[in-house]
């Protein structure tokens, strides 16, 4: 896909952090974008933040969660916008975590990989089809994360088998869909190099009263990227961070060269990943992986 300009773009969690950055550059690029996300304030400030883009950049509401919600934002979307071409499984959340497995509960579990990984399948089973049958170039990009694709953080369990299981249905997506020979690209999406600046850590003022988290569970210490900088200042580590529009620019550079694999270079987590892999092939203790 050579360039985007009108291309119908549809980008989950688009209303913040990466996925309204993606959405802005894709506009820029002429594509016709719809942001949806579960907070339907936020995507009502977002439309007016990118009104100079005009009809551009749609907005609506829809739960990646809810298949039915899923398969209507595509009725939508095909009914009042056009074919999709571009479909951002991008929508996520991360737990607070900071506990052992043994004491994280079920709706925990639920919530994260509710959003993380069938928020992904949703959106690959309710657009996939059409795509297939319009049969135009098109691209699924999902959002992954280095923590659970290549290596396993041991303080976020949840977050981490989520982002792993991500990769695993991106990869089959892709080959499953170069079988039948479709015009169907795919990509995974690495945002980075460093943390981004996201609201990714203060995700739980989305979650579901039903999923509502244990209230005797110990107070997260992280509740914005700031909090995790100034918690490895502690450490005497100066971390870096990575803004959304970073991200963005360079998804949109990797998918005009057909990337699959799209993951700026991080040393430190291609070392730790590196290590993981050589611990598989000789058979040898699996090291703690170090990223900072």
């Amino acid at each position: 896909m050579e360039d985007f300009k009108d291309k119908v773009a549809v980008v989950t969690g688009g209303a913040s952090g990466v996925g309204y950055a993606i959405g802005e550059a894709l506009a820029k690029e002429g594509a016709k974008v719809v942001l949806t996300d579960i907070e339907e304030s936020k995507l009502k400030v977002a439309k007016e933040e990118l009104s100079s883009y005009g009809d551009l950049i749609s907005v609506k509401q829809a739960d990646v969660s809810n298949p039915k919600s899923m398969d209507d934002l595509n009725s939508f979307v095909t009914k009042e916008i056009g074919d999709v071409q571009l479909l951002f499984n991008n929508a996520g959340v991360a737990p607070a975590e900071l506990q052992s497995i043994w004491d994280t509960k079920p709706n925990d579990w639920n919530w994260a990989y509710g959003v993380n990984v069938m928020g992904v399948v949703h959106g690959i089973q309710a657009f996939v089809p059409s795509m297939l049958a319009h049969d135009k170039d098109a691209r699924v990009i999902n959002t992954c994360s280095g923590n659970g694709a290549f290596i396993n953080l041991p303080s976020t369990p949840i977050y981490t088998s989520s982002k792993a299981a991500v990769s695993s249905i991106t990869e089959v997506l892709k080959l499953q869909l170069e079988q039948m020979q479709s015009k169907i690209k795919v990509s995974i999406l690495f945002p980075g190099p460093h943390t981004v600046r996201t609201n990714l850590f203060s995700a739980e003022r989305n979650r579901p009263e039903e999923l509502a988290r244990d209230p005797n569970a110990p107070e997260h210490p992280i509740s914005s990227v700031e909090d995790m900088v100034e918690m490895m200042k502690t450490m005497g580590v100066d971390m870096e961070t990575t803004t959304p529009e970073e991200v963005a620019n360079f998804c949109l550079k990797e998918i005009k060269q057909e990337k699959y694999w799209i993951n700026p270079a991080n040393e430190k987590s291609e070392q730790a990943f590196k290590d993981r892999v050589e611990s598989i092939l000789q058979r040898a203790d699996l090291p703690n992986p170090n990223i900072f």
